[in-house]
This record gives C-alpha cells, sequence and structure tokens, in this order.
C-alpha cells in the first residue's frame, strides 16, 4: 500500500483534498443538537373513571392495568397514580433498540386492551411521546391588550412560522377558547322538573345537519339534508327543553342564562410579569437547527415592527442558540488543540516533521465527520469531545511513523526505499497500539441506562477516528513524508528542544540505574503510592452528572393540594415581582395550573394542576442561591424549589427514603417519622413526601338500593354531578360569520358552586319511571377529609420521603448523612424501605463501566499476547494501568472535582493510552536483548532511546487535553484531568517500574532468558543495531 501511494503521490492528493472538502462540506449541513438524547423510554397510560375515589381507582383501574403491564417484559419501573376519577400509570422500559422500543409499545397496547375494566370506565390514553423537545419557546404579552388581541398575532405568526422549511410544529399555549355558557338555573329547572340530561338531549337533538339521501328529478339527482344547526344564540335560547303541567312550552331561556364569554381559565401564561401567551416551536430532525433558529430569530425580529410598541416577543429560550454556543466552544477546544499539538511537534521534532505528522489531523478528523453524517450520529458536545479525547492518539501514530522514515532516510537509504522500510517496520506496532485503544474504548458501547446513552458516540467516535489514523499513517503520512524529508539530522541538532531533552535524558538515566539494583522496592513503592492514594478516593465525593452550565434555572411552586389556579396565581404575581427587580435576571416565563412545555431533555414538565406553577428563568445561576433565601424569606404558605437543569435525567428528591407496604395508615405513620430524621440533617433542605395532604371533599355516598330502585346507576349520578358541577361541552356552534367552531357548555354559575347547597337541587332522570329524582333521595351528601391520591411503585404502595442537598454538599454527601442517622431505624413487619434518588443511577452508572472495563482489559491481554508471543510480558505491560489510577486521584483531588461518571470514564479509556507506552518500551527491550547485548544494558539503552519518543507522545495527549480541561466546564474537565494527570503519572512511572519488572522476572528465571526469545541470528543483529 505505501509503496503504491509513493508511485501515486498526485492520486493520494486528490483523494486526500476530496476527504477534506467532504468533511468540511457534511459538517456545515450535518443535524446538530447541543447534549445526545438521553431520556430513557416511556409511556403513560392514563384512565378516566367518573365518580371514583382514589381507593376505586386504585382496585378497578390501578391494579387490572399493572396485572397486564407487568407481563411485558424490560419493563424497568412502574410508578401509578391513583386520584379522585382518573388513574394514571408510567413505565420505564430498560435500553433497547428503537425497533424493540416501537414492538414492546404495540404490546403494551394489546395488554392494556386485555386488562378488564369497569363499563363505565373511559377507554385509557396511551402516551409514548415522552421525549419530544420543542425547540423554542417564546411569548407574546401585553398587560393592556385583550387575550384576543394576542391570539390573533399568535394566529399569525403560527401560519408564518409553519411555512418556514425545518419548522415541524408551532403551537399555541396559555389561550382559553370562547365558549357559549349555558348556566343551569338549578331551582327553576326543579320547579320545571328538567333535569340536566334533558337539556343536554335536547342540544344535541336539535343541532344536526344529517343527509337524507337524493331525489332523481328529470335524470337529476338532488340531495336532500336535514339542518337545524345553530347559527347564533338566539338559536339557542329558543330550544324547547320541555314542557310545563299546564301544556306550555319551556324553552332553555326559561330555565338557563346564556352567554358567550371566555371559558374557565385554569391556566395562566406570564412572561416578565406580563399577561401572555406561549408560542412552542418544534424543529424538524435532521436538520441543522443553527440555521434555522437564525431565520426564525430574523423573521421575529422584523415581525416585532408590525406590531404595537407595547406589545412584546420574548424568546424564552432558544435550542438553536445554546446549540450554537456549545458547538462553539467545543470547535475552539478543538482548534485550540490541534494548535497546541503541532506547536509541540514543531518544537520537539522541527518544521519538517512537524508537516508532515500534521497533515494527518485534518484529513482524519474531516473522514470522522463524514462517517457522522452516514450512520446517522448527530453534531454535539460529546461527539466533538471525541475528537479531542483522542487527538494526542492521533498524532502518534503519524510521530511513529515519521521517526521511521527519518532513520532510515538519515542511514543514507534513497528516499523511497527509506519510506518503504520505515513504514513497513512500524505498521504493525502502530496497529497494536491502535488496536488496544480502540480495545479500551470499544467496551463503552456495552453500557447501559442513562450514562450509557449520553457517552455511546464517544467510542464510536474515537475508533473511527483512530483506524483513519492508522490508515493514513500508511498512505497519506509516507508521501507527505517523501516531499517533506530530507534525511538530514541537522534539523533535530538544532531543535529548541533537544538541550532540555538532554537535560532530562541525563537525569533519567542516573535514575533508572538507581531503580534497576533495587527493583522490588521499586515496585513495592508504586504499590505504595496507589494504595494510597486510593485511601483519598472518599474525600473526593461521588456524582452521576454535574448540573448543566448556562445562566438559565427553574423554580417549581407548590401549593397545597385543592388551592385553585387564580390563588395559585396571586403566590406566583409575588415571586414575579421578586424577579422584575432582581438585576441578575433578563427574563423569565411563568405558567399556572399545566406545566410549562418540555424544552430541554432532563426537563420535566409539571403535570396538570391547579395548584403548581412553574418558571424558566434567564439569570445567572449563581444568584440561585441569594434567590432562593429571599423567596424562602418572603412567600407563605407554598413550596418552592429554585434548581438548575441536569445533565441525566431528573429523579426527582435526589436523596429519597422509599417505603413500601399495604397499609396507607401505617405508610403514612412511618413516613412521618422518617421526615423527623430527615428535619435533624443539617447538610439537607426542602424535606417533604409525595403522599401530599388529606383534602377536604364533597361525598356522595349512594344508597345503593334506594338508587336501584329508581333505575338510576352511579354512573348517572357521576355524570350528571360533574355536567352541573365542572361543566361539559354538549355540542359545538359554528356561526355565519366565522370557520371556528364555539363550545357549547352546560354549567352551573360560579357563584353558585360556592355553596353546598347547590347538590341539593341536583336531580337524576330515572332510566325505570323517567321520573326525576333528587339526589339527596338517593344519596347522603357529606364532607369529610380523605386521601388525595394513593401512590404505587412496581405494583406495591409506596410513600417516598426525601430532600435536597444545600448548596455545597453533593447529593452522596448527604445520602451517607442520612443513612448514618437512619442506622437502626426499623419499619414495621411486612413492610420494606429503601433508599434511592440519585444514587440509584450513579450506581448504575458505575456498574455498568465494571463490565467494559474487564472486556477492555481482556482484549488488551489477548493484543499484547499476540504482539509479543507470549504469555508474561503483556502481565508486565498491563500492570502499569493501575499506575495511572495515581494520576486519577490525585488529579482530582487538585483540581476539586468529584469522582463522578465522566471522570470514571477517562479512567477507563486511559487503559489502552497507557499500555500503548509500555508496548513501546519492552518491545525495544526485547529487540536489544536479543541481539546479545546484556540485559542490563539492553534495558538501559532501551529506555534511554523510547524516552523522547514515549514523552512527546505523552506530551501531544496531555496538551491536545488541555483546552477541554479547562473551558470544558464541570461536564467535560473531570475526563480531561483524568486522562492528563492519569497519563502524566503513568508514562513516569512505566519509565521506571517496567524496567525494574523486566530485570526481576529476568533474575528468578533459572536460565535468564525466560521472557526473551531466543537470540537472534547474526543477519537479524546486523539489522538492529545498524
Amino acid at each position: 500500500m505505501t509503496k503504491w501511494c509513493l508511485e501515486h503521490r498526485s492520486i493520494v492528493a486528490v483523494l486526500s483534498i476530496f476527504i477534506f472538502l467532504s468533511g468540511i462540506f457534511v459538517y456545515t449541513t450535518m443535524e446538530r443538537q447541543e447534549n445526545p438524547d438521553v431520556v430513557a423510554p416511556g409511556a403513560t397510560v392514563k384512565t378516566i373513571y367518573p365518580g371514583a375515589t382514589p381507593e376505586d381507582i386504585e382496585k378497578f383501574i390501578v391494579k387490572p392495568l399493572e396485572s397486564k403491564i407487568g407481563e411485558i417484559p424490560d419493563v424497568k419501573m412502574m410508578l401509578s397514580y391513583s386520584l379522585d376519577n382518573v388513574g394514571v400509570i408510567i413505565i420505564r422500559l430498560e435500553d433497547l433498540s428503537d425497533e424493540d422500543i416501537n414492538e414492546t409499545w404495540n404490546l403494551l397496547r394489546q395488554k392494556v386492551d386485555e386488562a378488564e375494566l369497569p363499563e363505565q370506565a373511559w377507554d385509557p390514553e396511551i402516551d409514548t411521546d415522552l421525549i419530544d423537545t420543542y425547540g423554542m419557546l417564546f411569548t407574546i404579552s401585553g398587560d393592556r391588550f385583550e387575550y384576543k388581541e394576542l391570539k390573533s398575532i399568535a394566529d399569525e405568526l403560527q401560519e408564518e412560522l409553519e411555512k418556514m422549511d425545518g419548522i415541524a410544529q408551532v403551537d399555541i399555549n396559555g389561550y382559553i377558547d370562547e365558549e357559549i355558557h349555558i348556566n343551569l338555573d338549578l331551582l327553576r329547572m326543579k320547579h320545571f322538573n328538567i333535569p340536566v340530561e334533558t337539556i343536554g338531549m335536547a342540544l344535541k337533538a336539535t343541532n344536526i345537519n344529517i343527509p337524507g339521501g337524493s331525489l332523481k328529478l328529470r335524470g337529476t339527482n338532488v340531495p336532500i339534508s336535514t339542518t337545524g344547526e345553530y347559527k347564533n344564540i338566539h338559536d339557542i335560547e329558543n330550544t324547547i327543553v320541555g314542557m310545563s303541567e299546564a301544556g306550555n312550552v319551556i324553552y332553555l331561556k326559561d330555565v338557563a342564562d346564556i352567554e358567550q364569554v371566555e371559558g374557565d381559565r385554569d391556566v395562566f401564561v406570564g412572561s416578565n410579569g406580563e399577561k401572555a401567551l406561549l408560542m412552542n416551536l418544534k424543529y424538524s430532525d435532521g436538520e441543522n437547527i443553527v440555521n434555522i433558529g437564525e431565520e426564525v430569530m430574523t423573521f421575529l425580529e422584523e415581525y416585532k415592527n408590525t406590531i404595537a410598541e407595547d406589545m412584546n416577543i420574548t424568546v424564552i429560550t432558544d435550542q438553536a442558540e445554546y446549540v450554537e454556543d456549545a458547538i462553539n466552544l467545543f470547535e475552539k477546544n478543538l482548534l485550540s488543540a490541534i494548535s497546541l499539538v503541532v506547536v509541540v511537534v514543531l518544537i520537539s521534532m522541527g518544521y519538517r516533521s512537524a508537516l508532515v505528522v500534521s497533515s494527518a489531523i485534518p484529513i482524519t478528523v474531516m473522514a470522522t465527520f463524514a462517517f457522522m453524517r452516514f450512520t446517522g450520529i448527530v453534531l454535539h458536545q460529546v461527539s466533538i469531545s471525541s475528537l479531542i479525547v483522542c487527538l494526542g492518539l492521533l498524532v502518534a501514530n503519524a510521530i511513529v511513523a515519521n521517526d521511521s522514515m527519518d532513520l532510515y532516510l538519515s542511514k543514507g537509504m534513497s528516499r523511497k526505499e527509506a519510506i518503504v522500510y520505515g513504514i513497513n517496520e512500524v505498521k504493525i506496532p502502530i496497529l497494536t497500539s491502535t488496536l488496544t485503544t480502540v480495545a479500551s474504548f470499544l467496551p463503552l458501547l456495552l453500557m447501559e441506562g442513562v450514562a450509557g446513552k449520553f457517552v455511546k458516540s464517544l467510542p464510536i467516535m474515537v475508533t473511527v477516528a483512530l483506524f483513519s489514523s492508522f490508515i493514513l499513517s500508511l498512505t497519506v503520512v509516507p508521501a507527505m513524508g517523501y516531499t517533506f524529508l530530507k534525511g538530514s539530522q541537522g534539523e533535530k541538532k538544532k531543535s529548541l528542544f533537544s538541550d532540555v531533552s538532554d537535560f532530562f535524558l541525563k537525569q533519567y538515566k542516573f535514575i533508572l540505574k538507581a531503580t534497576l539494583k533495587m527493583p522490588i522496592i521499586t515496585i513495592l513503592v508504586a504499590m505504595g503510592l496507589l494504595v494510597f492514594s486510593t485511601t483519598m478516593i472518599s474525600s473526593l465525593g461521588l456524582q452521576l452528572f454535574p448540573f448543566v452550565e448556562r445562566d438559565q434555572y427553574v423554580i417549581d411552586v407548590t401549593l397545597i393540594e385543592g388551592t385553585s389556579a387564580e390563588k395559585t396565581k396571586e403566590v406566583i404575581t409575588e415571586i414575579e415581582e421578586m424577579l422584575k427587580e432582581d438585576p441578575s435576571v433578563d427574563s423569565f416565563l411563568s405558567k399556572v395550573g399545566d406545566g410549562i412545555p418540555k424544552f430541554y431533555p432532563s426537563f420535566v414538565p409539571n403535570q396538570i394542576a391547579s395548584n403548581q406553577a412553574q418558571f424558566v428563568v434567564n439569570g445567572k445561576v449563581s444568584e440561585m442561591v441569594a434567590l432562593q433565601d429571599r423567596i424562602d424569606q418572603t412567600v407563605v404558605g407554598a413550596r418552592v424549589e429554585v434548581k438548575q437543569l441536569e445533565n441525566a435525567v431528573p429523579v426527582g428528591l435526589p436523596i429519597q427514603v422509599r417505603v413500601s407496604g399495604n397499609d396507607i395508615d401505617t405508610l403514612i405513620r412511618t413516613s412521618n417519622e422518617i421526615k423527623e430524621i430527615l428535619y435533624t440533617v443539617e447538610e439537607g433542605q426542602h424535606v417533604q413526601d409525595d403522599y401530599g395532604h388529606e383534602v377536604l371533599k364533597m361525598v356522595i355516598d349512594v344508597n345503593q338500593d334506594k338508587a336501584s330502585m329508581v333505575g338510576i346507576t352511579n354512573y348517572d349520578i357521576a355524570s350528571t354531578v360533574r355536567m352541573a358541577i365542572n361543566g361539559h361541552e354538549v355540542i359545538k356552534m359554528r356561526p355565519d360569520d366565522t370557520d371556528d367552531d364555539i363550545p357549547v357548555v352546560l354549567r352551573i354559575p360560579t357563584d353558585e358552586k360556592n355553596t353546598v347547597q347547590v347538590l341539593d337541587n341536583i336531580f337524576v332522570t330515572s332510566q325505570f319511571t323517567g321520573r326525576n329524582v333528587p339526589i339527596q333521595q338517593i344519596a347522603d351528601i357529606h364532607s369529610e377529609f380523605s386521601l388525595s391520591r394513593i401512590l404505587r411503585r412496581d405494583r406495591d404502595r409506596t410513600i417516598t420521603v426525601g430532600l435536597y442537598p444545600k448548596p455545597g454538599y453533593s447529593a452522596a454527601e448527604v445520602l451517607n448523612v442520612v443513612e448514618e442517622r437512619m442506622e437502626g431505624f426499623e419499619v414495621p413487619q411486612g413492610y420494606m424501605m429503601e433508599f434511592g434518588g440519585e444514587s440509584e443511577d450513579r450506581t448504575e452508572a458505575f456498574e455498568s463501566l465494571i463490565g467494559p472495563f474487564f472486556l477492555a482489559a481482556m482484549l488488551i491481554y489477548v493484543i499484547l499476547m499476540f504482539q509479543f508471543m507470549d504469555l508474561r510480558q503483556p502481565l508486565i505491560i498491563m500492570g502499569t494501568i493501575p499506575l495511572s489510577f495515581i494520576g486519577v486521584i490525585w488529579g482530582l483531588k487538585i483540581t476539586g472535582y468529584p469522582l463522578g461518571f465522566m471522570a470514571l470514564m477517562g479512567t477507563v479509556s486511559l487503559m489502552g493510552i497507557v499500555v500503548n507506552n509500555g508496548i513501546v518500551l519492552l518491545d525495544y527491550i526485547n529487540i536489544l536483548a536479543k541481539s546479545g547485548i546484556e540485559a542490563k544494558e539492553a534495558v538501559i539503552e532501551a529506555c534511554a532511546t523510547r524516552l523522547r519518543p514515549i514523552m512527546i507522545g505523552m506530551i501531544t495527549t496531555v496538551i491536545g487535553l488541555v483546552p477541554m480541561a479547562l473551558i470544558g466546564g464541570s461536564l467535560w474537565a473531570p475526563l480531561a484531568y483524568a486522562i492528563i494527570f492519569g497519563l502524566m503519572v503513568s508514562s513516569i512511572l512505566t519509565m521506571l517500574v517496567i524496567p525494574s519488572a523486566f530485570m526481576l522476572f529476568r533474575r528468578r528465571d533459572k536460565k535468564g532468558n525466560g521472557i526473551i526469545d531466543e537470540a537472534l541470528t547474526d543477519k537479524e543483529i546486523k539489522e538492529t543495531v545498524s
């Protein structure tokens, strides 16, 4: 291959340019996002059962569904919520392929259909689209404008934006459509003996438009239509709903007031404290959202000039902007790393060699980008970081190839002969080095869970880049070497690096000779350093992933259950005023009664609940603690949590204590005891549980005997009460002057709902007699405090108690304190307690590294075994792997980063990088020893010769990671520092431990050549020495 490349250098040049330009084209057009999608596949099953209590929902809805869903394989977790009238089951799956996920969802639908549910229950709704994320949220706001005016602007924006290429969907959020309210007068209805159902049926029967067939008149089909559709409120008012005892017609207007108004507002959206509508924009898949985002922003800026000055359009969050910032940051990191590596090579090897070595970098990078496009890997910070991680390794292959070519050129060989001989000599060592490095990265593909999804592209990218580098070392590098290398060593003698290199070489030889006199002590000292370093692990702290580093955070607000949306809005207004006065806050979005749409993969929107609200705040994260303190001191009657976005999937409470069992009262009592213990944990804050509070309810206790006698069922009562109290849409009306349908709602006037006596005036029609029976005649109506919900986890009733760590403490540290305080606490017999939260995902992620670690070790050993054709020499090399742990631990300790997943991943990745030094060193020791040189002299000579390339390789790798370490943030810096410190320490210790281990093995070999092959032939000796 090398010979052909030298003979066809122009073709090699053209292909190289083609690869480079193709990579640039692919890079500029490929899909971009900030982070990989890490949300575990999940689904919700929601079932409405009118009139049912939480206990009824659990018994008749949740348990039958759980039983069937439990038959589905690969269900990782199942949570259920039994509430009044509705049951919700949340399912999380194990890590599966997209095809398997789709098959599982089909099986879920099948199993749900098989569940035996009450006839009165509605069909379950299954939602499997839990990972969809909106790319942009922006608001249209202005206090002096009516919602109609804001909606008019929103409709126009929606229409224009959906025309743009790359925009998949635009939704309007927070607008309440106008409705026609039929406000029932219960007393007049009672007087005329007209039940609610009769009015509903009359409206449905009148508002029709049914084809009546067609007549054939003179050979022509003439269609017949029967129509009575309502066109205005007057038509509705004159609907006949009954007859009086005197035989007079009773119209709807006689028993109700009809008006066209805005529907009941149970959701409030605010933007910087102003009344607002929220618009959610979703980018199309497979597009460069950075370019599309810029087009959208330009359009919105221009559109602002066409609306009133005091009407505001505010972009709250734009994924395209964050993607651009993240990609730009890592582009700078990559370019900085490349520049630093080139400078190191230039200083250490001279400008000609620097040109040859550096030529491989841009082609390798662009080839990797091209591979990403064809395999569907998205451009994000993980995929770009993969190139930064392996940059030094890419250069190492080219350095080895360059040194070998230069060596033969310096011996006076012709340029072509020297390059062919040089490449042929090192192509197997380069391949071995590539394979061992790949062997340490590729097993990371086996990782499961959130962490595995997050880093999935890293081992793929590193593998592709390294193999591309290997191929280029045998093709492009020789062609470049033929052009630029001259075979003179004069340039090297003038190198600025030479004097420094000679000084360190002299010092190294002195230390090496001393360690070879006491190899056992040298090895024991290295082991002692390792053991001492491991004792520091507990002081590092544990963390799965750090928080997202952006000046944006979330505020969750929860009031006591049963609080109305209007009352919740009062608390939100108080917080809004605080945010408006805060100079660290640029803008904010608030939403009461419903969650803010999912705008970040790990963000969890609130469920629909009148007592909950959410904020997205664009402001300095450094001021979060101060804001939390001010809110805690000011806001009363609400739990307010100021939280950063997370890189991983949120687990709810970071520190959890879960209690499971059958009896609710026992669970509540036990959870309260646990809460009292958690309140004593000074390192934690916001102690809470997910049980909530008992709420006051009006209970309609139906006398089944009386109800059955008059032919009335529980469903009849529940639906009638629901229609009257909450309102019920019975029909839609389309006025002549619009294309929009207007809902027509039966309801009781709001002011009448505030009295208990309203239930006394509601009656139900008997299916047997047709008589209207007052509810109070067949049911006992009273009030009581009762459960608001029943929670189950994996089919057991469960209450979760937990807390958040205070600033300055990690979840792992607080969990340790909680476990100490809980030591000796026992739950009642038959009940189970377990700790959870962040520790579960962290443990899963850390354990998922164990398999790849041992697999990588096995693969590396097998590769080394074939490289050396020996069983013991690979063990000497692999013994240097633990030496890197010393550097990792001290590096994290010095820099102040916890032992997180990224640091551990860097540690696993070090395995293949570290052994490369051992391969280079031990391979040359063997060569010299085979040539007949005395073992000790062979070791000294080999170590002195290989010191320079090993140190240059180490320095290039370390320098390449410096930008990531300094500006990669808390996510990537631990990985960079782990590799930097681990590689530096292991490289230094390798140059002492491997020689010592070699000599130790040789001393113990009775024949003196136990780990050295038989002596070379005279011809091989001459070739080696030359």
